[in-house]
């Protein structure tokens, strides 16, 4: 392929004989050889960005780079197992790959990845298998609420329990729970139930999962010691019995769901416990059927992100009749009324296409509650995370309270956040992360990866150290605080600060590639003392600097990264220009660092505020710059930020975000067009690996992904409407930027399709939209 990005890509072939070579000078760590080429806010809690103050920032002249490297473990005087040296280097090489992204055996590695407990749980099934068969989904919503008499496990012990709404098997409301990531056994939900002494009762519950088939699930009832595990289950509701006795003196007994591995779309529903011998079967479990809830009024959805074969609206809303209408651009797709089914009702919204649009509710006594809803397809009610995309989020706001469950619905797979050192250390040595215990902890249970941000200075090593790590004292200190951050969180890489070339973030009186290089090689050592197998990210910086990044590859700086990101803002005027930019930076790290290592895009966004790009530019530039990216040999794209900071439209700093600010009328944040694109753009991906760059015609830009026989084209004109010409003999699918598909057949071993500056996806062969998992 003519693409240097393409051309440079190293296949399993070169993985597989792939040799450790001495890296960075961390203590003791090595470095994949990659076949000699690259294997494929406390300075402010306000962003405070103003675009048009980057420059390039070009390093001072300094003395020239030492030749002296720190001696790796296995080489030093202290004695030194085999078994920790060779762990250090299968470390050192995890960090590596991680760092790339590589794929083997269609898995990602990652260092980082939460592996679920092998807690005890119950073997047996006390009821026979489900017979394997194929089933629809069905269309239900899960719902912000409290459910009565019911304790349920929070974010931090099991990512998503709540009221359930749609299909229900009793009443209109069930229990839902949707847990991606479960590091241990859980109580997702429970409640106590009231017994006689030495009694016999017997149980009874509907479960289903959202699934076509019928599948394992790792999740049982547990009454006292007594375990009633689920069979194989598909979304058709089951019915699951068993027996319980109590205890002698018994007067309650605890009924419990327990989820001991991941699992998705759990429902339950019609929960009783009765005594044996009750000929009446007069049931104990209060609230049994989930009925009694008290939720807010309004939209009341966990996520307003949606895909076709389940969508539905939860809405809490008085008595009476509700009408309802899903509309775009003043266009109505479909309508409907119905009467209030219980404290939340759900509103399917079958046969209503994949698109994003406006959906508007009246409730009986007239009040009209409206929001933007986004549907994509998928064949699943959820969208399988990629990899490769990532979102900026400031956890320390309270905007940001249920961002992991905000991002993981759009199928982001990474999330990127500071970690300010001013706020971890208040006291020499002391290092408190309660800021960031609980929404990191949600975050991995969403399955989401967290890239953390090593950032700013701390003035508890003097006023020269406020912004930044001046002094000699300051950068030792900095790189026990970034060891402490690698041994207290499940990383998936640590960035060295948060553009530090950038004087509004650094305003300490050096913003060189000189300074910044004894950071980094704190952050490397003391980090690789007690996490080497963490991916070190270097550079994060405003723009891309091409001076500043000479300079630090000079003096050696690549020893110390598995990475290299930076956050390329001159290219939101023209997105494609992130191509030539990857390009440049790789070739960067191979002229004046003698080898390269993965580019990360840590950060890049644009404003939709009023009067500088529309909401739908701000898509189109998001799906162009990370498909340009990719193109070039990027491994990660984070857009900035995920949810607006304000309500106010027409500040430029807070509209950045895929959702806008939160509102009191809904339960879930709303997507702007942008949360849309990406949703779309992943779940048209598929997963699918980059395979070429293609000339469809003149000013035509397509990056082609998957194989000859499954592929997907991104395809969009930069200047404005131009035809794009693909040579094929079979029909292709063109899904647009609306989100809207056609077929086009081929004329005469051709297929011609007008394109714009927002892209269209084009699948051919066996390609659909989703990853099935």
């Amino acid at each position: 392929m003519d693409d240097e990005g393409a051309s440079s890509f190293d296949g399993p072939e070169c993985l597989l004989s792939t040799s450790f070579q001495p890296s960075r000078a961390r203590s003791g760590p090595l470095a994949l050889s990659s076949c000699g080429r690259e294997a494929p806010r406390l300075a402010s809690l306000s962003r405070g960005r103003d675009q048009s103050m980057f420059s390039r920032t070009d390093g001072a002249a300094s003395t020239p780079p030492t030749t002296e490297r720190r001696i790796p473990r296995f080489m030093s005087s202290t004695p030194i197992s085999a078994t920790s040296w060779i762990g250090q280097r299968l470390a050192r090489a995890v960090a590596t790959v991680a760092a790339s992204g590589l794929l083997v055996g269609g898995l990602v590695l990652d260092a980082s990845a939460t592996v679920a407990s092998a807690e005890t749980a119950p073997l047996a099934a006390s009821v026979p298998a489900a017979t394997v068969s194929t089933v629809s989904l069905p269309r239900a919503a899960r719902a912000e609420g409290a459910i009565a008499d019911w304790t349920l496990a929070g974010p931090e012990t099991v990512a998503e329990v709540w009221p359930e709404v749609g299909g229900t098997k009793s009443g209109s409301i069930a229990l839902g729970i949707d847990a991606p990531v479960v590091p241990s056994t859980r109580t997702a939900a429970s409640v106590q139930v009231p017994v006689q002494p030495a009694t016999t009762y017997t149980f009874e519950a509907y479960v289903r999962v959202m699934s076509k088939t019928a599948k394992s699930v790792p999740a049982w009832f547990a009454i006292g010691g007594t375990a009633i595990v689920l069979p194989k289950l598909n979304a058709s509701w089951k019915l699951v019995t068993g027996t319980f006795t109590s205890g002698a003196e018994a007067s309650s007994a605890t009924l419990a769901v327990r989820v001991s591995k991941a699992l998705r779309g759990l429902s339950i529903d019609g929960v009783k416990l009765y005594a044996a011998a009750d000929t009446a079967k007069t049931n104990l479990v209060p609230n049994g059927s989930f009925e009694t809830v008290t939720a807010k009024r309004g939209i009341v959805s966990t996520s307003l992100i949606m895909t076709t074969p389940t969508a539905a609206v939860a809405v809490a809303l008085p008595a009476g009749r509700i009408t309802w209408a899903v509309t775009r651009s003043g266009k109505t797709i479909k309508s409907g009324s119905l009467t209030r089914a219980g404290a939340i009702t759900a509103i399917s919204l079958s046969g209503v296409p994949q698109g994003y649009y406006t959906f508007k509710v009246r409730a009986s006594d007239g009040r009209l509650t409206s929001t933007p809803i986004a549907i994509v397809d998928s064949p699943n009610p959820w969208i399988a995370p990629d990899a490769r995309f990532g979102v900026g989020l400031h956890v320390e706001n309270a905007t940001y309270a249920d961002a992991a469950r905000h991002a993981r619905v759009l199928g982001i797979s990474e999330v990127r956040n500071d970690m300010y050192w001013g706020i971890i250390e208040k006291t020499k040595g002391v290092y408190d992360f309660s800021v960031y215990e609980a929404p990191f902890t949600r975050a991995r249970l969403q399955g989401l990866k967290i890239l953390g941000i090593a950032g700013y200075g701390n003035s508890i090593y003097g006023a020269s150290n406020a912004y930044a790590p001046r002094t000699s004292a300051a950068v030792s200190a900095y790189g026990k605080y970034a060891a402490a951050i690698a041994k207290r969180f499940n990383l998936v890489g640590l960035e060295v600060y948060n553009e530090f070339n950038h004087a509004p973030k650094n305003k300490s009186n050096c913003t060189s590639a000189a300074c910044y290089l004894p950071i980094l090689k704190s952050v490397s050592t003391a980090v690789g003392k007690v996490k080497p197998s963490l991916p070190i990210v270097a550079g994060a910086t405003a723009r891309y600097p091409a001076t500043w990044f000479r300079d630090l590859w000079k003096k050696g700086g690549l020893r110390y990264a598995d990475a290299m990101s930076f956050h390329p803002y001159e290219i939101t005027g023209k997105p494609e220009g992130l191509a030539s930019i990857v390009t440049t930076a790789r070739k960067s790290m191979k002229t004046y660092g003698g080898t390269t290592k993965p580019v990360w895009i840590t950060e890049l966004g644009t404003s939709s505020r009023t009067g500088n790009r529309t909401t739908t530019e701000q898509a189109s530039l998001l799906v162009r710059a990370a498909i340009s990216g990719f193109s070039t040999g990027a491994r990660k794209y984070y857009w900035y930020d995920l949810i607006n900071d304000t309500p106010r439209l027409t500040d430029q700093e807070g509209n950045f975000g895929l959702y806008s600010h939160p509102t009191a009328a809904l339960a879930a944040v709303a997507p702007k067009p942008a949360a849309f694109a990406q949703a779309l753009t992943i779940t048209q991906l598929g997963g699918r690996a980059f395979r070429a760059n293609e000339k469809l015609g003149t000013g035509v830009v397509s990056t082609a992904f998957g194989t000859s026989t499954n592929l997907v084209r991104v395809v969009w004109a930069p200047t404005g409407t131009k035809t794009a010409t693909i040579r094929t003999s079979k029909p292709v699918v063109v899904v647009d930027f609306t989100g809207a598909k056609r077929t086009v057949k081929p004329k005469n071993g051709v297929v011609k399709i007008a394109v714009t500056k927002n892209p269209v996806f084009v699948r051919s062969g066996s390609a659909t939209a989703g990853v099935t998992r």
